[in-house]
């Protein structure tokens, strides 16, 4: 008897289905984005196999020991260690070192008597012999799978059964058996959905690597990072040397980590110290540059805010900001207007931090504006000085969480003066630093600027 076989169409950016091909996507809003895909019937399951419900009592739980990789900045992010069984989706954008991480990853594994299944389906096997020779990941306990097709895959990892799984990438293997093309919402679904009852049932822990669009987000359908356990993206400018290891989606951990690492000739170094890369070189306080201390997890790095304010040539002052979230910086220059009768209307503001890293957090308000005044003024900020504290529309300044650890990490940098809210005092005051406690948005800028 033959299955039973209907067409859909499905917006390929967000996985939509409809009976009929439609011009505009109603949920994500893509245009042209539908694409007709024949969907097979599905048998259905039998009463005496399905599982039956338990009563959450009665489940046995096992403690769940995660195994670390040897790369401390991953392990961080990831929540402490790789979780048995879990499914992995690893993005970011051409070139940004996604296969060089993960290849790294699988050497590292490797080495410590755990089998690895290496799957490419775009490099042959002498390209990633090539690669394993800079990175230094050879191992016998390293296997390679060059191909596109999943019957291959599934073949090799139940001949193989190895205890990790990396597939490079997730939208171009294919199932023939599928009337799709690679890449496709069907073909992704249906390859993920393998990958993820794999991982489950045989224990396996299974990376895939995932490409994404020029909007900046992971293609393929987004029931693909529904299924995942992890969601972790590379970020970082392709001229530039530094990448950020960021977890947008972790079921085992933390999602406020991020890991550092250096594009070098060798592959990905890690950078547990952070925060000099992001300094300055020069210790000697610029107009416009002030250091805020960042709590990124469980870890806090020290980072360069940068503002430049120069007379604007044109009826419509231009506000460019890079590193920062431009509506908090729009809340921010209001509030500077408002309370401090600063006209900034005829001036073009440029923002940016220091190093190419991403500071969202309302903690760095203060230090954000005090950037912005001391580049207008013209005027130096005090030297070996740290600034935190969140902004009210009011110009009240509100405490921030981690004072004490934000604190201590720039005693440790050798800071000497902090600016911070005046309701964190009490948190901090056994630390030997000089503590400058504001209320207002005004007293700060007369503590910065001493006008």
């Amino acid at each position: 008897m033959k299955k039973e076989r209907k067409n859909i169409f499905s917006c390929s950016e967000c996985g939509y289905q409809s009976v009929r091909w439609l011009g505009r996507c109603p949920d994500c809003g893509g245009w042209n984005t539908f694409i007709e895909e024949i969907i097979r019937g599905k048998k259905t399951l039998i009463a005496s196999t399905a599982p039956v419900p338990e009563q959450i009592t009665s489940i046995k739980t096992e403690s769940v020991v995660r195994k670390r990789t040897g790369i401390n900045e991953f392990d961080r992010v990831i929540g402490g260690g790789i979780v048995p069984g879990s499914l992995v989706l690893l993005a970011g954008e051409p070139g940004v070192g996604k296969s060089t991480l993960m290849l790294n990853l699988a050497g590292r594994i490797a080495m410590e008597t755990n089998k690895v299944l290496y799957v490419s389906a775009e490099e042959s096997k002498n390209q990633i012999k090539m690669r394993a020779q800079r990175l230094g990941a050879l191992s016998e306990n390293l296997y390679i799978l060059s191909t596109t097709e999943m019957p291959s895959i599934k073949h090799s990892i139940d001949t193989l059964r190895p205890d990790y799984v990396i597939v490079d990438s997730i939208q171009t293997v294919f199932d023939p058996e599928l009337p799709a093309i690679p890449g496709s919402v069907s073909q992704v679904r249906e390859s993920a959905g393998f990958f993820l009852a794999n991982a489950k049932e045989n224990g396996y822990s299974i990376f895939l690597v995932g490409h994404i669009t020029k909007e900046g987000i992971i293609a393929g359908p987004k029931v693909l990072e529904h299924i995942v356990d992890v969601v972790l993206s590379v970020e970082g400018e392709i001229k530039s040397n530094l990448r950020i290891l960021r977890a947008t989606k972790n079921r085992f951990g933390s999602t406020m980590e991020i890991g550092v690492f250096s594009m070098e000739e060798n592959g990905l170094k890690e950078i547990p110290e952070a925060s000099a890369i992001f300094l300055p070189d020069s210790q000697k306080p610029l107009p416009g540059a002030v250091i805020f201390p960042s709590q990124e997890g469980s870890r806090t790095i020290l980072a360069e805010i940068q503002c430049l304010v120069t007379p604007t040539y044109y009826g419509i002052p231009k506000r460019s900001v890079t590193g920062l979230d431009y509506n908090r910086i729009s809340m921010i220059t209001a509030v500077i207007e408002k309370k401090l009768k600063f006209n900034l209307s005829a001036y073009d503001v440029f923002f940016n931090t220091g190093g190419g890293i991403k500071i969202l957090e309302p903690a760095a308000d203060l230090a954000i504006a005090l950037s912005c005044i001391s580049s207008l003024k013209d005027k130096s900020p005090m030297e070996q000085c740290v600034i935190a504290g969140e902004i009210a529309l009011t110009g009240e300044i509100r405490p921030v969480n981690h004072i004490h650890q934000r604190i201590k990490e720039a005693i440790r940098l050798g800071y000497t003066k902090a600016i911070i809210p005046d309701k964190n005092l009490k948190d901090i005051k056994e630390l030997k630093i000089k503590q400058y406690p504001v209320k207002w948005l005004k007293d700060a800028v007369h503590t910065l600027l001493s006008l």
